[in-house]
């Protein structure tokens, strides 16, 4: 069963993706900030993150290039608010194995 850990400061977002995910048959592990999200990843393996882009402390961009960089290739699903053209394109030139 494919494990995916959701990180996202709104407890409701988290919850209701959970719910969605746990329905659709995966397991879901949830996350309120990227420390969290690196406690779980010590233990878990994860076949996929959900990341929110606007999270306090470290945002979404900052946590996949630390991941990157200590070359996790995880796949990363960007999860956001945002909508304008420029944020966009700077999920799609995060790194190449975020797409």
């Amino acid at each position: 069963m494919l494990e995916i850990l959701i990180v996202d400061d709104d407890k409701n977002i988290r919850r209701y993706l959970a719910a969605v995910l746990s329905n659709a048959g995966y397991t879901a592990s949830c996350a309120d900030c990227a420390e969290k999200a690196l406690e779980i990843m010590e233990h878990v393996k994860i076949d996929l993150m959900i990341l929110d882009i606007m999270m306090p402390c470290m945002d979404g961009y900052s946590f996949a290039e630390l991941l990157r960089g200590c070359n996790n290739d995880v796949p990363i699903l960007m999860l956001s608010a945002r909508h304008l053209a420029e944020d966009v394109k700077k999920d799609f030139y995060l790194e190449p194995t975020t797409i």
